[in-house]
């Protein structure tokens, strides 16, 4: 379950990653970047903090307390952009990818929260 977790970790901080980068290079005109910086410093916060968590095994404390903030907080956003992303008239595939990829995150982090990391 943890080999997972720090796969899936991985991938939403280098999609971030990515997204981030894109945007700041291309300056899209219809991009939001009040919105996503907000949504970008939580994905890569938590992400960086679940993979350190997670080699490192530490497992008490306020480390516990924000692994499992965070995680219902990317499985909230994940879960909204899936459901905008399916049920509105425009697709946006990466919208799609990313907000599963948090939704997963968010669930196995607060699970593997009930066990020591």
């Amino acid at each position: 379950m943890k080999t997972l977790l720090a796969i899936i970790a991985s991938l939403t901080v280098l999609a971030t990653s990515y997204l981030s980068l894109s945007l700041l290079i291309l300056h899209p005109p219809r991009a939001n970047y009040q919105q996503w910086i907000p949504m970008a410093a939580l994905f890569l916060t938590q992400g960086l903090l679940t993979l350190v968590t997670v080699a490192r095994g530490v497992s008490r404390g306020w480390i516990r307390g924000a692994l499992v903030a965070g995680g219902i907080g990317i499985f909230g956003v994940g879960g909204l952009w899936v459901y905008a992303t399916v049920s509105g008239s425009h697709f946006e595939g990466y919208a799609l990818v990313l907000g599963s990829a948090l939704a997963m995150q968010g669930a196995l982090t607060v699970q593997c929260s009930e066990a020591p990391l």
